[in-house]
């Protein structure tokens, strides 16, 4: 079972800058889900405005295991580095936190994702560690382009 007291999500819900949702709800929103066939890119902006972005609090190595049903506009993040305290430095294995901070970068939401990132005491280092490579994913406009700056950088 995942341990409560590192959830970064239930830390934004606290502040009122997340909350769950029923399952059911998730439909046409963009879910991230780390099996997805595309990747999340600048032009899934319009659809996270309008209905909105998802995010699994789980670990994502037990996601699919517990989730069966993938409702939403599913959409994997490219390869990022995490520097949140469990993770640290293991490409893709972001916190949820980290993952929606990610998806606001690429999408262009700059200041969104720097407000979500502010709570915890290592965003700085997110941001400082993974900076250019979220400006580059920021600019890509399909899934070739994604996987091109993926290569670029790693």
């Amino acid at each position: 079972m995942d341990d409560p007291r590192k959830s970064t999500m239930r830390k934004l819900s606290r502040f009122g800058m997340a909350h769950r949702i029923d399952a059911r709800m998730i439909r046409g929103k963009v879910l991230l889900w780390p099996f997805s066939d595309k990747y999340l890119t600048v032009g899934d902006k319009i659809i996270a405005e309008k209905y909105g972005l998802c995010v699994i609090e789980t670990s994502w190595k037990r996601i699919e295991d517990r989730y069966s049903q993938k409702p939403g506009n599913m959409r994997k993040l490219p390869l990022i580095l995490p520097v949140n305290p469990v993770n640290f430095g293991r490409p893709g294995l972001l916190s949820s936190v980290e993952a929606i901070a990610s998806s606001l970068y690429i999408m262009g939401e700059n200041s969104h994702a720097d407000s979500v990132l502010s709570k915890f005491p290592w965003a700085h280092t997110f941001y400082e560690t993974n900076v250019e490579l979220l400006k580059a994913y920021s600019t890509c406009n399909s899934d070739e382009e994604i996987v091109s700056v993926q290569a670029e950088f790693f």
